[in-house]
This record gives C-alpha cells, sequence and structure tokens, in this order.
C-alpha cells in the first residue's frame, strides 16, 4: 500500500495513567495499566521520526501532567524542532506549571471541555465542581499565557444542545479552536450510559447550529458520514487509503489511529523496531492491513466500529457516504 515519503505527526500516549474515569476513554485509562517509555526512549522515536520528516508531537495519554518528568519530554522535543501541543483534562495542571511549560517553548494546549455547566460536564467527567472550575481557569490561563489553546469537545446525546454554549464560551474567553469530535463506542466508551448521536442528526445539527461561528473561532469537526457529492477526497480509513501519522502508546505499540489502538491491534512494537523500520515496511503495512480486514472490518460490515449499533451500510447505501471518524475538518469545509 502508498505510504506518505515524510511521517509529519506523532500522537504520543506518554502515560495510560490518569485521574479521570471518562466515560467514553478509547484507552481505558486510569484502569488499564502500561508500562511507560522513558525519557531516553522517547527522544530515540522523536530523533528517527524527525529523519522521517516530523514536525508535529501531540503529548496526550492518560493524562499526560502525571508524568514528572514531563518537562523533560517537553525539551528533548523542542530541541529537536517539533511543534509541541499537550492534550490535558486540564485538572492538576498548575498556573506555575502553565508558565514554565511556556517558559520551555511548548506551543499548544488543548483541554477538554464536555459542558458549559458542571451539571452537564460531570455526565461525562464524573468529577466534583471544583475541578470543574479549575478546568475553565486554566484555559483562561492558557490564553494569557499565549499558548494556542483548544478547547476539545466529545459530542453526546446529552451534551449535543449545549454546543453552541461552549462555542461562545471558547469565542468570549480568546479561545482559538473548538475541535468538536464524535463519540465513537470504543475502549471504555464500549460500556458507557452515555450514547452516540444518529448520524444524520449530527450533520444536520452541525450545518443548523454551528457552522455560524466559522468566521468567529477554529471549529474543527469530526463526523461518521457526509452527502456522496461532497467534493472534498481522502475521506475514508486512513489504513486503508494512506497513514499520515502514527499513534504510539506508553508500552511502545504502534498504530495507524486511536480506534485501532483501542482493539489492540498494533502494526510493532518500538522495543522491538525502530519507527524507521516500521514507517518504511511496504510489506509490514500489505501484511497489517490484511490482517485488520479479516479481523476487524469483516466484523463491522467493511467498517472499523459499529457506531453504538448504527447500521452504516444503511446510511452509506443512500444519498451518504462513510467518513473516518477521526478525520478532522474545518467547519468552513462544510458551507
Amino acid at each position: 500500500m502508498p505510504l506518505h515519503r515524510k511521517l509529519p505527526k506523532l500522537d504520543l500516549n506518554i502515560t495510560n495513567r490518569c485521574n479521570f474515569r471518562c466515560v467514553h476513554c478509547a484507552f481505558d485509562s486510569g484502569i488499564e495499566h502500561m508500562s511507560e517509555l522513558s525519557v531516553k526512549e522517547i527522544k530515540k522515536i522523536l530523533t528517527d521520526t524527525k529523519e522521517l520528516g516530523g514536525e508535529r508531537i501531540d503529548l496526550t495519554g492518560g493524562e499526560p501532567t502525571v508524568r514528572e518528568d514531563l518537562a523533560d519530554i517537553i525539551k528533548v522535543g523542542k530541541s529537536l524542532g517539533y511543534k509541541i501541543e499537550l492534550v490535558t483534562n486540564g485538572s492538576i495542571i498548575t498556573e506555575e506549571k502553565l508558565a514554565y511549560f511556556r517558559s520551555l517553548g511548548l506551543d499548544a494546549i488543548a483541554i477538554s471541555l464536555d459542558g458549559s455547566t458542571y451539571e452537564i460536564y460531570s455526565r461525562i467527567r464524573k468529577v466534583n465542581e471544583k475541578t470543574f472550575k479549575h478546568v475553565l481557569k486554566m484555559i483562561e490561563k492558557s490564553v494569557e499565557l499565549g499558548f494556542y489553546t483548544k478547547v476539545n469537545t466529545t459530542v453526546f446525546t446529552s451534551n449535543l444542545h449545549d454546543l453552541p454554549a461552549i462555542t461562545q464560551w471558547c469565542i468570549e474567553k480568546g479561545v482559538q479552536e473548538n475541535g468538536i469530535y464524535y463519540f465513537t463506542p470504543v475502549g471504555r466508551g464500549n460500556r458507557a450510559d452515555e450514547l452516540s448521536v444518529e448520524p444524520i442528526r449530527w450533520l444536520k445539527f452541525i450545518k443548523e447550529n454551528l457552522l455560524k461561528y466559522d468566521s468567529k473561532i477554529k471549529l474543527s469537526l469530526e463526523f461518521p458520514l457526509i452527502e456522496k457529492d461532497f467534493p472534498k477526497k481522502g475521506l475514508g480509513c486512513i489504513l486503508k487509503e494512506d497513514p499520515y501519522h502514527l499513534q504510539i502508546l506508553p508500552d511502545g505499540n504502534v498504530y495507524p489511529c486511536a480506534i485501532l489502538a483501542s482493539y489492540h491491534k498494533p502494526i510493532a512494537n518500538l522495543h522491538e523496531v525502530s519507527i524507521k523500520d516500521i514507517w518504511n515496511n511496504k510489506k509490514l503495512w500489505k501484511d497489517y492491513h490484511q490482517k485488520i480486514s479479516s479481523e476487524v472490518f469483516r466484523k463491522y460490515n467493511g467498517f472499523c466500529t459499529d457506531f453504538c449499533a448504527f447500521n452504516m451500510k444503511e446510511y452509506t447505501s443512500g444519498k451518504y457516504k462513510f467518513v473516518c471518524p477521526l478525520r478532522k475538518f474545518i467547519a468552513g469545509e462544510l458551507k
């Protein structure tokens, strides 16, 4: 299968430890134990990736701020010339830590916010109100310190109505981007009481309620289907079409995306082979694709997930076509 000559981006899960137990967590963070890559091992990975054209890394988890050596990881990445985004729940980071990370050159902060009120937020992230208020404060502080600040929001049936309020709050606080992501029931999400929004309803909601904010804030969106006349190409499975980034879990397992990571279907492990050897091995990718096609895609009628019992074949037999739920689009692309 074809591969990009470059590997521009890594999603680097530096831990699976977490102080939250969010209902939708793809990696069952805080419950499923994983060994963690050392700073030395991470430096090797980032050095090799730089030789492949690496430009950006997202430091995520789990909750990455539980690692005491997080600053050392940031230093390594910046010394190699990467743009770095820290993806966090915002609950245990402090103003002092944010300022310190800014002094190290950290470029961006992405903080999760799934409700404009504590009542809505706590359905998904079951924490006390003091923690919720601290998260809001850290978003504001991130803006104040000059980080590129992004708010990540996962959409469920329970918070769908609240999405415009979250976006409006982001605009008022000077947040540069609101990423609104479709709940795909994998990992802990398979056991969640929260429900995915029916795909056509979600697409309609975006067009009727969110596109109007496009001129005021960058809105990045995920959706699992789109009209067949939508002109943009490259909508389908990242693995099938052309991988452009890798998801690396704390134990060194490598995946083309978070969904396949939640199914524990690694391409290879970095304790056994280098990232350069993984990325450049066409036979490895071909064999992996064949394996996934038989073990995962066949199970879900040609798709990688059952979308909480929605029959995607019924949707895509009409006027809609499948979109990989991990592909992100800017709101203006839907106008």
